[in-house]
């Protein structure tokens, strides 16, 4: 693609050689040379001066107070520049080509209803009663169990699993071996006997989510465990049954949420933090990583440590750490005094 050809879709100026060919986007973070072919995201001076081989960079996309330091440069408002530089990662994106068709070796129950365009791949398992929307991707061995829902253009990675009577809205991406609707922790001991509860819900999942590989979410006991719109999930989430996650959330790699939580909208949370059950994050609150949350959340407030704290708070904690062991000799020596 040529500089000035990427400038135009970007809506953008360009300075230097219009016709230069560009052929990917690159990292400078990354110790290997600079690709003279590739264009490079500097959008801060601080991101400038870090790294040293920035100045060996032929083409960047950059803002205005910047573009003189390279010798071609596509200038873009610093204001949402992120947001042009995913444009541009999405340009050179190689993603993988879709014949709608469904596969000899896939096994589609007859009462099964497919959409337009739908592809299911080798060795997927569609169960009775299942619906599946239009431009539906299904990879080899997705299972979808009996009265599933499936909206529009969603598509399900190889491995995924998604249990009887669950609902997935539009447009999801479903990353690989995660499972939706298993049984949620439900256990009864008395007189010596263990009893199952039978866990009789099922999840409802919003519009435009994605889950990374080997997530799982539990179906709630009676009712619905539902994920909200835009929500994103990294690799390993465990969403217990009941629980109620709300729109545009961040939650990272190895977190657990246990039964019956409410994460209410716009929350994040860290990587392998954890939320006790029955609580309440409320709506813009971050849950730092390796923390653990064991009372309901403030609104617009992050929490970290074991048990969690309001951040400000545990600051105060860990500065004052250090002078625990003069205080406890002091205040053992003042106990020998008294006695």
């Amino acid at each position: 693609m040529k500089l000035k050809d990427l400038a135009e879709q970007l809506g953008a100026s360009f300075t230097g050689a219009g016709d230069l060919e560009i052929n990917g986007i690159k990292d400078l973070e990354h110790h290997t040379p600079v690709d003279p072919s590739s264009i490079y995201y500097v959008a801060s001076k601080k991101y400038l001066a870090k790294h040293k081989k920035a100045s060996e960079v032929k083409v960047a996309l950059t803002i205005e107070s910047l573009a003189s330091q390279f010798q071609n440069a596509i200038i873009i408002p610093e204001e949402g520049s992120k947001v042009k530089f995913i444009h541009v990662v999405s340009l050179f994106e190689k993603k993988p080509k879709y014949s709608a068709s469904i596969s000899e070796k896939a096994s589609v129950h007859p009462t099964a209803k497919l959409g337009k365009d739908v592809t299911i791949m080798d060795f997927a398992v569609i169960q009775e009663n299942v619906v599946i929307g239009d431009r539906v991707v299904i990879y080899p061995n997705v299972v979808l169990e009996s009265n599933v829902e499936i909206g529009e253009e969603t598509v399900l990675k190889s491995g995924v699993v998604v249990y009887y009577n669950c609902k997935l809205g539009k447009r999801n991406l479903i990353h690989s071996n995660t499972v939706i609707g298993a049984d949620g922790f439900g256990f009864y001991d008395y007189a010596g006997v263990r009893y199952k509860v039978p866990q009789i819900g099922n999840v409802i999942i919003g519009d435009e989510v994605e889950m990374g590989a080997h997530c799982t979410v539990d179906r709630a006991a009676l009712e619905s465990t539902t994920i909200g719109n835009f929500t994103k999930f990294d690799d390993h989430v465990h969403v217990g049954h009941n629980c109620r996650v709300g729109n545009y959330v961040y939650i990272a790699g190895a977190t657990v949420l246990a039964g019956s939580v409410t994460i209410e909208d716009g929350c994040f949370l860290a990587g392998q933090s954890a939320v006790a059950g029955h609580l309440t994050m409320k709506k813009g609150s971050i849950l730092m990583g390796l923390s653990g949350l064991t009372e309901d959340s403030k609104e617009k407030t992050a929490y970290f440590g074991i048990p969690a704290r309001p951040a400000l708070e545990m600051h105060r904690i860990h500065s004052s750490l250090p002078m625990l062991p003069e205080i406890a000799k002091d205040f053992s020596r003042r106990k020998k005094g008294e006695s």
